[in-house]
């Protein structure tokens, strides 16, 4: 049974820009701000609606990185929404019985960490209850929407998966047994009465103890009710790890966010939990080294570039991992003595090949898998989506929930699939981002605040697995370097590096490859080529490119919304006219 939002019952907000991976969820987000709700209420209500409108690639069960931004304390908070391996995780089963490999399924399965990060971060920072901003979700899953390019093409391309990975996985995503079409209704009716269990715990739960009564209320049934038994009784007939105890024991951290200095401005990720201080690392290469000194996209910038990332990346594979386990030395990565350091190491005639070390501290780096020739490419994780959104206030809510629906059985009678982040964890004894019990996965889905020197905040984030970090690189250069307009960054055509080894399962690395988006002109290619860079062009839309949401509001009061063309998303902006009191 579908429920109503009361949204209407509130006043009204005077100015904001939402930038989201669905139009849908765009439209959902400004209703919320136009009820009175605040950037927390709206980017949490846009989150749950991806899970629905993007459950390709955005699983209710999955992972939610989620920066906040409260202007009134001009602080920046992460959220940090991800889940952890099973008490019972152990890192040799995988090197016993799969050769060192985590395989797809059940066994990639970590602590569902979504729910409980859009609850805390309502707690801490919103207005609203989890009803009324699950609402929308909970009707368009359980009445249908029409199906979008990104599903159309993950059901197309990822259809072995889906019958290899379970029967209803099949059933949810190929309805009809086959790939959906164009402007299907697609519809998800468990997962419809999976969110109609968790409104009904919220109003029962608020009308006895309020607001975050009833969100306490939600996260019982979710992580020690009628949901949590679901997941476990789903877990154990497929052999898995999760226990009872470990969704009761989950819970999510509220800690200061990462900050980086560059190009005289302050960037903001999540922790090394995450792959989101690596972007700070390569920004600030960039930076120190004089990108801004190069024509933009000329030879001389794009190998500049392509070397900042090997330089930033290289250093993730060696020190990035779940803080709560190992210690990263982040202070030293990101200062501006190691990144002047790093940047002497870009010679501007020659690529590194196949990779230049990482930096002499204290951990060791462990080298990625190299494929065979004419290895399967086909190993990118294609999943997650974003939503970014700047209230009048001048909050802050940005978020990049994911988890793909292909991965690992769906649990039947809830209609998501519980995280598989687990797939972004090694096994090799020493890596930095080893599983062990308790750990989080090292992701590479985080979210983004860059605070510009005149004081404007840029937030955003976007799908497209380890390139999400690329782009983004090259569309805050673009930016902050060469003086373009947000909405003309997103635009120009990129370069993309893949000599990394890939953060997912299994962590292939192609040594010296580097995909020119087609846009591009055959002199870059053959420039890149000269300095040693395996140069070859690619195509610039579809599911497998990074696609990118930004949002951005001046002190001013100007906002303005974004979103890169190469997949749908939506933006919404309501401007508002400001009036100084010592003018009027």
């Amino acid at each position: 049974m579908a429920s109503q939002s009361c949204f209407e019952t509130a006043p009204s907000n005077d100015g904001y820009a939402v930038s989201v991976g669905h139009s849908l969820a765009a439209d959902i987000a400004a209703d919320v701000l136009e009820a009175g709700g605040n950037a927390i209420d709206a980017g949490v209500a846009a989150s749950i609606a991806l899970t629905v409108l993007h459950s390709e690639q955005v699983q209710f069960g999955g992972v939610a990185p989620i920066l906040v931004y409260i202007a009134e304390e001009d602080c920046y908070f992460s959220v940090e929404g991800a889940g952890r391996w099973p008490a019972a995780a152990d890192a040799s089963f995988f090197e016993e019985k799969h050769r060192g490999r985590i395989p797809q399924g059940i066994l990639r399965t970590v602590t569902p960490a979504a729910p409980d990060a859009w609850l805390t971060a309502l707690e801490r920072f919103g207005t609203m209850g989890f009803a009324d901003l699950a609402a929308p979700a909970q009707a368009l899953a359980a009445n249908g929407f029409p199906a979008h390019d990104d599903l159309v093409a993950c059901s197309a391309q990822f259809e072995r998966y889906y019958r290899r990975t379970g029967e209803n996985n099949a059933r949810i995503w190929l309805p009809g047994d086959a790939p959906v079409k164009a402007g299907q209704v697609f519809r998800l009716p468990e997962l419809a009465g999976t969110l109609g269990l968790l409104i009904d715990a919220d109003r029962k739960g608020a009308a006895k103890s309020g607001r975050i009564g009833g969100m306490q209320a939600v996260r019982d049934v979710f992580y020690k009710g009628e949901i949590a038994d679901a997941m476990i009784r789903h877990v154990k007939a497929h052999d898995g790890w999760l226990a009872a105890e470990d969704l009761a024991r989950h819970h999510t951290p509220v800690v200061a966010a990462t900050k980086g200095n560059v190009f005289g401005g302050t960037l903001i990720t999540p922790g090394c939990w995450t792959q989101g201080p690596a972007l700070s690392q390569a920004l600030q290469i960039l930076d120190i080294g004089g990108v801004a000194s190069h024509p933009h996209q000329s030879a001389d910038a794009s190998h500049m570039l392509i070397e900042a990332l090997k330089l930033a990346l290289v250093d993730r594979e060696a020190y990035y991992g779940d803080p709560e386990f190992i210690n990263v030395p982040l202070e030293k990565l990101l200062s501006t003595d190691y990144a002047k350091m790093r940047a002497t190491l870009i010679d501007p005639d020659a690529a590194h090949f196949p990779l230049p070390p990482a930096g002499e501290l204290p951990m060791k780096a462990i080298p990625g898998r190299t494929p065979a020739a004419g290895a399967d490419e086909e190993t990118v994780s294609l999943d997650t989506s974003v939503a970014a959104i700047a209230d009048s206030a001048g909050n802050i809510f940005v978020s990049t929930p994911s988890d793909p629906s292909f991965d690992g059985p769906v649990v039947p009678e809830l209609g998501f699939v519980i995280s598989t982040r687990g797939a972004q964890s090694h096994v090799a004894a020493g890596h930095p981002a080893r599983l062990e019990a308790g750990k989080r996965p090292r992701v590479s889905a985080y979210p983004m605040i860059f605070k510009r020197a005149d004081g404007c905040h840029i937030a955003g984030g976007g799908p497209g697995a380890d390139l999400q970090l690329q782009a983004m690189l090259q569309v805050l250069t673009h930016h902050l370097a060469h003086g373009l307009s947000l909405q003309e960054a997103l635009d120009a055509p990129r370069v993309f590096t893949h000599g990394i080894p890939a953060s997912t399962e299994p962590h292939l690395s192609f040594a010296g490859k580097v995909v020119l988006e087609e846009a591009i002109p055959d002199t870059l290619l053959e420039a890149l080529a000269i300095r040693g860079h395996k140069s070859v062009f690619g195509k610039t839309g579809g599911i497998a490119q990074p696609s990118i949401c930004l949002v951005a509001n001046h002190p001013s009061g100007e906002l303005i919304a974004v979103g890169d063309p190469r997949r749908a998303s939506g933006q919404r902006v309501k401007q508002s006219v400001r009036i100084k009191e010592d003018e009027s």
